[in-house]
Parts: C-alpha cells; structure tokens; sequence
C-alpha cells in the first residue's frame, strides 16, 4: 500500500503539464446558472462541524492500511422501476457523530448507494468515515484538493485533482472513479487533463439549491418535484437540511418505485460506458436518445409568367 502511494504522488508529479486558461464552459443549458450559484455556494464557510475555507488545512494522518477493501461486487446495484443518482460535494463534513455519518447511517438503513465527491482539505481533517464508503456501496469522487476553479488553473487541474485522488486513496485504500470540477466549470484544458488522469467528469441535471436556502422542506421539494428516471441530483453533505431533506426525498421516491444508485452505477443501467474527460449531465432518455429535429420543408420557387402561360 505504501509503495502505490509513493507511485501514485510520482505520477501525479510527472505528469504536470502547461495548459491554457481560464475560459469557462459552463453545464450545458439553464445549468450554466445553477453551476455558477454552486460554485459560490459551496464555497460559502460557517462555524459548524469544522467548516472553513480551504487555505490553511492541517495535514491528517492517513488511516491505517486496514488490507484490501470490501470489493463493490458485494454490494448489488439496488433494483427499481426508475433510477436515479443522488451526488454529495464538498466533504466530508465531521468525524464521528458529524454528519457525514450521519448520512451514511440514513443511506445504509434505505439500501441506497450514493456518490461523494471529495474535496482534499477536508478529508485531511474529517476521514474518519473513510472506510464506510465503499463498504457500504457508494462511489468516490474527487472534487479538487482545495476547491479551486480548475479552467482557471495552468495545468487544466492536473495536481488539484490528481494529488486528491493519491489522497483520497491513502485514506480509503482506493483511487475516486469518477470527478466533478467546483461550480461545474471546465474548459478544453481541463478535459485533457481528466482524460489523462482517467476520471469522467460528471455534472448533474437537478440541483437541490441547498446551498442557498438551507431549508429541508425545499430539499425534498426539489428532489421529488424533479425526479426523473435517470437524474443526477447535486447536493452537499455540509448542511443538516441537506440531511434531513434529502433523506425526506428518498423516502417518497423509493414509495414511488425508484432505487438510488452511483453515477457508474446509474451509466451502466443505461448502457452507457463511461470515458475519461468527456462530460456528463444527466443519463435520462431526453438526454441519451434525444428525438431528431424535423426537416424544414423544401422551399417552393414562385411560379414565373411563362410557368403560367
């Protein structure tokens, strides 16, 4: 385990490269919006369970090397009419009793897998669920060491993200599997870069927006209001609203016959394989079988004089 470490920081050190700037590409449609409302969200800090801006962290100790982790297999895709993928940025929130375990313990106790996008500077000071996730059928994402905008770096996020994820591997003894750029912003650099580092990048089509209302009622609104067969739900494992609402929401969906599952698990139902550095929004049929535009009717010439003669 050592010895994959000291590999994967080599990696990531040999494998920086200059790229160009800082042009945004935001989420495609009406989620240019929501992704720019996250970014300034999810940056947002507070006193509550160790939240804070990302300067500053202090370096955790990586767990200890507990073996091999629990393969996924073990753990079956949960079975539904519909399905839908619920995504948490920006943690881990707490160590024991935070809420990020607290999640966790509402996620285990419904059968549902989620992914979680990690940001580095957290991990460092809140791993103590570590092991829980995989363990219990989620997916890692990484989500930058330091939240930082990634089309605004010069290496198209190549160290951001390739340091977290040597990170998020000392930790939970695997490499993320897929990754979300802060506030949905990427650019062709940053493309390039995910494809060199063999992540996916995955953005979403329903945005909770509890960032911005901190209200568990609107949470669960939103989430159930929006559901649709194939959605890939934002939300961040920050908020105790986000908790409570978000659970709320699964409850009524699971009545209404859908399963929660990870992002790959979620692409595999829909046939869909997932590449490095191309981007995803959403796996819903609108999306992956979208109906052709009808053809214009050929133009009719005016009769000439002589036509009508």
């Amino acid at each position: 385990m050592k010895n994959r470490r000291i590999f994967a920081a080599l990696l990531c050190a040999a494998l920086l490269l200059g790229a160009a700037g800082c042009g945004l590409r935001p989420a495609t449609g009406s989620q240019s919006d929501r992704a720019a409302g996250s970014a300034a969200g999810s940056a947002e800090t507070g006193s509550a369970e160790g939240e804070r801006t990302p300067t500053g962290s202090a370096e955790g100790e990586p767990a200890p090397d507990g073996g091999e982790q629990p393969s996924h297999a073990a753990h079956p895709i949960p079975q539904g009419d519909k399905y839908m993928a619920i995504t948490f940025d920006d943690g881990p929130t707490g160590n024991e009793g935070g809420r990020t375990e607290r999640l966790l313990d509402g996620l285990k106790a419904r059968g549902v897998h989620a992914t979680f996008f990690l940001c580095g500077y957290r991990i460092k000071d809140f791993h103590s669920m570590a092991a829980r996730y995989r363990a219990e059928g989620h997916e890692l994402g990484n989500h930058t060491m330091d939240h930082v905008r990634l089309d605004c770096t010069n290496d198209g996020g190549l160290r951001q993200v390739g340091d977290n994820s040597a990170l998020i591997a000392s930790y939970t003894g695997e490499q993320p599997t897929v990754m979300r750029p802060t506030g949905g912003a990427y650019n062709d650099a940053v493309r390039a870069s995910m494809k060199q580092l063999g992540l996916p990048v995955i953005l979403w089509n329903l945005d909770t927006l509890d960032w911005k209302y901190r209200d568990a009622a609107n949470v669960r609104a939103r989430i159930v209001e929006h559901a649709q067969d194939g959605a890939i739900v934002l939300s961040h494992d920050l908020y105790e609203t986000t908790v409570e609402g978000v659970l709320a929401a699964i409850d009524d969906l699971q009545a209404q016959g859908y399963a929660f599952v990870t992002v790959s698990e979620l692409a595999q139902l829909k046939g869909v394989t997932l590449e490095p550095g191309e981007v995803y929004t959403d796996f819903t049929d609108a999306t992956l079988h979208p109906e052709p535009e009808p053809e214009a009717a050929p133009e009719t010439q005016p009769e000439t004089e002589a036509e009508t003669a």
